[in-house]
């Protein structure tokens, strides 16, 4: 699907035009340079990370790379909401006034 968008053609377009020897070098191109956008994705992640990490943060490019089709988390009542929020709010407070 990714090489058809790039390509600017539909799934039918590419079925009927590319041989199989076209597409195993697309593949062979992939493996070396990604097609879809998760290269942008990835570099994105990268200049992030640094950013963060220029101001002493300690995260990687992997903690910064969108999770796209991620599951969501499961929903909370009103009451377990704020306890998560309030745990997670003194967590914050302590961590940052140990480092400080």
């Amino acid at each position: 699907m990714a090489l058809a968008l790039r390509l600017g053609m539909t799934l039918q377009d590419l079925r009927e035009r590319m041989s199989a020897e076209e597409l195993l070098l697309w593949m062979a191109f992939n493996r070396e340079s990604p097609i879809s956008d998760v290269r942008g994705d990835v570099q994105a992640s990268i200049i992030a990370a640094a950013a963060f990490q220029s101001q002493g943060a300690k995260v990687s490019a992997l903690d910064v790379l969108p999770q796209w089709g991620a599951t969501e988390l499961p929903s909370l009542n009103d009451d377990e909401e704020a306890t998560v929020g309030e745990s997670a709010f003194k967590a914050f407070l302590i961590h940052a006034s140990e480092t400080s």
